[in-house]
């Protein structure tokens, strides 16, 4: 996340000094120090012209700025610039201070001599500060997450081996892949294995942090370890039981922290529900669930959905299921398994073609996975569906799934492509439901022709009597024969091409019938 700062100073060694530690600080953009109160409040109003979310974040005021004095300088801010988090820059940060800045409004007081960590986290709490309050001022506030900063998705398996580890690192890897600044983050902290997938040996872990009550920018630096292949790694202890030593509270802590600093942040929670990896489920925006399609992991997965209810982390319907192993033809199917565990079931699914994945899991290279894998394809069109996958689109290859939008212009394509069958089809449907039709009134008109000859009446009269005009004018006969007490009809009708009464083909359709001949009986 991008924090944009502005600082007041008169001073100007501070203001050097003060610039640059900014400017080292992660994400930070720090403007120019402004000399004195006057300059600073225009440069306030002129960016609040064009909305609040112009405004910087941060704003750190030294206490030797004039003319206006320091803490009525801080008041005027925080009143007339709610949405923005004031810091003091002050030689005096004792509680009489302290106290006086807080009435101010200020959001933290920096001593001097300047301090990386301590202007770090200071600057970063008001950051994190402002950033809550315009979401909180936004029209559209219901629609964003509960705590400012970037996405997090919280992926669990629902036992062991049905492919958790794999789909967490390649949805990291879709997110990094797009532009998005990612964490990846291993909270399966007494068998996590995001090291072993990715090569990774690195001697820092979610467990050094779980005695850190602030947890800045400069902590996270140092514990996380940058992958190759993009994403920031966060990884699980290498002695399971130093699992133990991270509970909810310093999980709710880094996690913030976490999403303060990166736009998509990834968690692999594993099987098993500690209080770390429930605090993780909790607060996601997005959880997902990851099942095979077998009778043993649907029952798993039921169990740790029921689970999450009963202890209040997350609603059924709040959870998404993936289906990993995917096959058309398993009996279970992605439609059961969601009515199964009350779940939304993602439309991606992961196909089952372990042979894919068995080279790069044995070399510890998942992230080296060919882009023409079906599996890869899946996991990354599932990042796409959870809107994990910003800005241009990524190549759409036989590896990859290509946009929605994509998707649309190749089904148009597919259908105009198809028109010219589609309309010959039906062409011929009619042309036979017209032959069909023209056989029925042939055997109809025969024997109505065949009761009128039998009584002395008109048998061509009869024969057309409930016959449409098109076919009546192509009627051939009718053709009476009287043998042996018996009447015999022969006529022929025509077939119209498509326009009944326009053309007609040339081979008619015969109609017979035969009847007692009542005329000429004794």
């Amino acid at each position: 996340m991008s924090v944009r700062i502005l600082a007041g100073t008169g001073d100007p060694d501070a203001a050097r000094a003060l610039t640059g530690l900014l400017g080292q600080l992660p994400g930070a953009e720090p403007a120019p120090a402004l000399r004195d109160s006057t300059a600073l409040l225009d440069a306030l109003a002129r960016a609040a012209e064009y909305g609040p979310e112009d405004l910087p974040e941060v704003v750190v005021v030294h206490d030797v700025i004039g003319p206006m004095p320091a803490l009525d300088l801080v008041r005027d801010i925080a009143l007339r610039f709610p949405a923005t988090g004031v810091v003091l820059l002050t030689a005096d940060a004792g509680p009489a201070m302290l106290a006086s800045a807080m009435n101010a409004g200020a959001r933290g007081v920096i001593g001097l001599p300047l301090s990386y960590d301590e202007l770090g986290a200071r600057v970063e709490a008001a950051a994190s500060w402002a950033v809550g309050v315009r979401r909180h001022l936004s029209p559209g506030r219901a629609s964003l997450p509960a705590v400012a900063g970037g996405t997090l998705v919280a992926v669990a398996g629902a036992k062991g081996g049905v492919g958790t580890t794999v789909t967490a690192v390649h949805l990291a890897l879709a997110a990094h892949a797009s532009g998005r600044s990612t964490a990846l983050v291993d909270l399966d902290l007494q068998s996590g294995d995001v090291a072993s997938y990715l090569d990774v040996q690195f001697r820092r872990s979610v467990a050094d942090l779980a005695d850190i009550a602030d947890v800045s920018s400069r902590v996270l630096h140092d514990a996380m370890y940058v992958h190759e292949s993009g994403p920031a790694l966060l990884l699980a202890p290498g002695d399971g039981e130093r699992g133990e030593e991270v509970t909810d509270r310093s999980a709710r802590l880094l996690l913030t922290a976490l999403r303060q600093r990166y736009e998509v942040v990834i968690v692999d929670c594993g099987t098993q529900v500690t209080s770390a990896n429930a605090v993780a489920v909790e607060t996601a925006d997005v959880a997902v669930l990851v099942t095979t399609p077998d009778v043993i992991a649907v029952r798993a997965a039921k169990r740790v959905v029921r689970l999450w209810d009963r202890l209040q982390i997350r609603k059924p319907q709040d959870t998404t299921t993936v289906v990993n192993r995917h096959s058309r033809g398993s009996e279970i199917q992605p439609t059961l398994i969601g009515r199964i565990t009350g779940t939304r079931v993602a439309a991606s699914v992961v196909p089952a073609a372990f042979r894919e994945l068995q080279p790069v899991i044995d070399s510890g290279r998942l992230h080296d996975l060919d882009g023409r894998s079906t599996v890869r394809a899946g996991i990354w069109a599932l990042a796409g569906e959870l809107g994990l996958v910003t800005g241009a689109a990524l190549p759409a290859g036989r590896g990859r799934r290509p946009r929605r939008g994509g998707d649309r212009g190749q089904i148009a394509l597919e259908t105009l492509g198809m028109t010219p069958i589609i309309l010959i089809t039906l062409i011929l449907v009619w042309q036979a439901v017209l032959a069909g039709y023209t056989f029925t009134l042939a055997g109809d008109a025969a024997d109505k022709a065949a009761r009128a000859a039998a009584v002395g009446a008109d048998a061509r009269a009869a024969a057309v009597s409930d016959m449409p005009g098109a076919w009546a004018d192509s009627l051939s006969g009718p053709t009476v024969t009287r043998d042996n007490g018996t009447v015999d009809v022969q006529l022929s009708i025509r077939v119209p091409v498509l326009f009944p009464g326009a053309v007609d083909f040339w081979v008619p359709v015969h109609g017979h019938a035969r009847t007692v001949d009542e005329e000429g009986r004794p």
